[in-house]
């Protein structure tokens, strides 16, 4: 199907739609004229973006993901430190990335186009995967046909490749399930905006804040001669680096430029901020981090942002990836709320004491090493009727094993 065949079918139905052919992530139109080239090289110039692009990637990087193996119908699991799926997803994606950097080279391109492909590598000969390696975002492109998906991929050297579904993880942003839209080409009015102020403050500071305007004069000029020689010197005494420009009797300067005050200048950037915050799923104040309330809009940006992202990514790699029924995927979020120590020991201790986690759960969250006779769920026992006092086994400790038998403090 021809591109502008694509279009037209995107702009009947809608791009949520669905429709044969290359699937589309960009605006058909945009609603406002003359906008910025939405480019990787255009966006990430802009320092909002990249602060929130920037946030978003180290926060999904610093996650550790874990391959869990169920170990009863009930779905309880255990972790898994070796085989394919470990070394892959915790250790080494593929022979030039670290999993941080595999997480963040993804997740750059799902927040900027919505869409991050990774090809799937095959060992030759085997049925295991040898390689998860990312493709550009801007060199793939989703196509259907006839209810098969395929991706087509743009090689550096002009070269298209067809890949299967089964060759191609597709994790996508919001659209029609078949492709996300692309955040930088939906904001590009946001983008225009912010390259207008931009180049407003920077032609200002340039200019040393001098104004343009009109110079007039009471009475005419002779001839053109002198107009002009009044002007030359005009424009010396505007442009000389320090002074104040004197007027002849009868001359008057009416200024023609905004202040940035009148413009707004510094109000409007703040608002720039904002915006892009919007797009990003970032609460303002963790951008500048000079609100009172931190904690409480960190807690807000990993329960809206990081946590969905976690969750989609999850799913996809287990449907692409690990085809496992018997085995599962998770990242460790736990690792995004660390807080101060004293509430952390505070909590732990709460937890060890109801019975809700081991010390080992606990110990292994802090990066402590696994100790023996840790692995019970412990609670409270030193609380009794006052007329059985005294009636306690005196080997027990005030924790006390859920399967009754004592454990190491």
């Amino acid at each position: 199907m021809r591109f502008c065949e694509v279009f037209m079918w995107s702009w009947i139905k809608g791009l949520l739609g669905n429709y044969q052919g290359e699937q589309v992530s960009k605006p058909v139109a945009p609603i406002v004229d003359s906008t910025t080239s939405a480019t990787v090289n255009n966006v990430l110039q802009i320092p909002a973006i990249w602060e929130c692009v920037n946030k978003i990637t180290r926060a999904m990087s610093c996650l550790p993901m874990d391959v869990l193996k169920y170990v009863d119908d009930e779905g309880n699991t255990e972790l898994v430190k070796d085989g394919t799926l470990h070394y892959l997803l915790a250790v080494s994606p593929n022979a030039h990335m670290t999993p941080a950097d595999f997480i963040k080279t993804i997740t750059v391109d799902y927040l900027l186009h919505g869409n991050a492909y990774v090809r799937i590598d095959r060992a030759v000969g085997a049925d295991y995967i040898a390689a998860l390696t990312p493709l550009a975002s801007g060199q793939v492109k989703p196509i259907l046909d006839n209810g098969t998906v395929v991706y087509k991929y743009l090689t550096d050297k002009d070269r298209e490749v067809i890949y299967s579904s089964d060759e191609i993880m597709h994790w996508k942003g919001i659209g029609n399930g078949l492709i996300g839209l692309s955040t930088v080409d939906f904001a590009r009015s946001s983008l225009t905006e912010a390259v207008a102020a931009q180049n407003a403050s920077i032609d200002m500071f340039r200019n040393k804040g001098k104004l343009n305007g009109i110079l007039s004069a009471d009475t005419p000029l002779i001839n053109k001669k002198q107009a002009d020689d009044f002007l030359d010197r005009f424009r010396e005494m505007k442009q000389a680096p320090i002074g104040i420009p004197l007027l002849p009797s009868g001359f008057k300067f009416q200024s023609l430029s905004l202040s940035p005050a009148d413009t707004q200048l510094l109000q409007t950037r703040e608002f720039i901020v904002k915006e892009f915050s919007r797009w990003f799923g970032i609460p303002y104040g963790l951008l500048t981090g000079d609100a009172p309330e931190l904690v409480d809009l960190s807690n807000y940006f990993y329960e809206t942002t990081i946590l969905p992202m976690c969750i989609e990514l999850e799913q996809i790699i287990r449907q692409k990836v690990v085809r496992d029924d018997r085995y599962t995927v998770k990242f460790r979020t736990s690792v995004l709320k660390r807080m101060s120590d004293q509430t952390r020991i505070s909590m732990q201790t709460s937890y060890a004491q109801n019975g809700l986690r081991t010390r080992n759960e606990l110990r292994r969250e802090d990066g402590y090493k696994w100790i023996d006779g840790a692995d019970e769920l412990t609670a409270q026992n030193n609380l009794y009727p006052l007329d059985k006092l005294g009636e306690s086994d005196a080997s027990q400790t005030p924790q006390t094993p859920l399967s009754e038998q004592p454990i190491k403090q």
